[in-house]
Formats: C-alpha cells, structure tokens, sequence
C-alpha cells in the first residue's frame, strides 16, 4: 500500500514537468514571432537610401562646423589688420613729427620772404635729411638708374640717346627718380637709354652735303 501512494504523489510532478515545457514552447513561438516582426525593420534601417542620408547628415553637421570656424577665422584675421595698420600709421606719424617740426622752423624764418638766412636753408636742410630716413627705415629704397642695364619692370625709358660712356641698353640719365617698397615698385624711375656710342663721322659728307 504504501508503494501504491509514492506513486500517486509521483504522478503531478511529472505533470508539472510537461507544463513547463509546454509553457518555455509556447514563449519560444511568441519570441519566434517578435524576431520575425523585427526583421522588416532591420532591413530598412541597413537600406543603401538609409546608410546615404546618414552619410550626407554628417557631411553636413561637419561642413557647418567648418563653415562657422572659418568665418570666425576671417573676422579675427579682420580685426589684426585693422590693428596692424593703425600700429604702422602710429608709427609713421610719429616719425614724421620731427619733419613737421622742421618745416614750421623754415617757415617761421622765411616769413619776411628771407629765404636765404642761415636758419632757413638749416631748416631745409634738416628736412631733406630727415624726411628719407623716415622712409628708409620703412624698407623703402630708391631704384639704381645710371650705369644698369635697363629693365622694364623698374625704369621707364622717356628717350634714347647716343653716349660716350655708357654703351647700347646702359641707362645713361636719370629724369626722375623710382622708389619701391620691399619687392613692389612704387614708382618706376624715368631714364635715358644709351644708344651706344655716336657713329663716325665720314669725312667729306658735309661738304657733298653742302654742295646739294
């Protein structure tokens, strides 16, 4: 009898082990189902229409990043010219006080029209002096004339001429002069272009010459 019993008490744990598995099935189906539903969307989201617009989202988020630097960039460059130039203005007109003064001297001198005093022609003199030491140390320079080859990017040739001294394409005079600053030429120097020298002068063409 008591054998009988074990084996009914055995009887609902091998019903409650069927249950189980019936209940892990049926949630295997449900996931089963939830994958299957989930596998659409996964394959939109890996379209090449998908992959594009993300791909053009980031080019552009980078070019506005880029876009904004660089105008940021333009403004700061901006401003340090602007204090660039009024730096080199300040500097120059600083230098060129001392010329101002110079100039209110030889004018107080010649109020009388007494331009030949001693304090006049000192005046002058201290301008002239002053005046191209002040460009100078600003790195301008005068261009070389007399004696060099002419070169059309620094001299402009006014006439051509015979010369004793200089021979053909040897800038022989110098009109005015030129100046250029750093590499940049401000003013081209007018000269006179030598010719070589003068031809010989056959004897007795002027006096055939004449007779005509």
């Amino acid at each position: 009898m008591a054998q009988k019993k074990e084996k009914k008490e055995e009887t609902p744990l091998e019903e409650e082990v069927v249950e189980d598995e019936e209940t892990e099935i049926a949630k295997d189906e449900v996931n089963g189902e939830a994958d299957q539903s989930e596998e659409p969307k996964e394959k939109i989201e890996a379209t090449p229409l998908f992959l594009a617009r993300e791909e053009a989202e980031m080019y552009k988020e980078r070019w506005m990043r880029l876009a904004a630097e660089f105008e940021n960039y333009k403004k700061r460059r901006a401003r340090e010219f602007e204090i660039l130039v009024e730096s080199a203005s300040e500097d120059v007109i600083r230098d060129l006080l001392p010329i101002l003064d110079g100039v209110g001297r030889a004018l107080a001198h010649s109020v009388n029209g007494d331009t030949e005093s001693e304090g006049f022609q000192e005046g002058i003199k201290m301008i002239m002096e002053q005046f191209p030491r002040v460009l100078y140390n600003r790195n301008l320079k005068e261009i070389e004339t007399v004696g060099k080859p002419f070169d059309p990017n620094v001299h402009e040739a006014l006439m051509q001429m015979p010369s004793e001294i200089y021979d053909a394409g040897i800038v022989s005079d110098e009109i005015e002069k030129g100046y250029s600053l750093g590499d940049k030429v401000l003013r081209p120097a007018k000269v006179v272009v030598s010719q070589g020298k003068p031809a010989p002068e056959v004897p007795g063409e002027d006096a055939e010459a004449d007779k005509s």
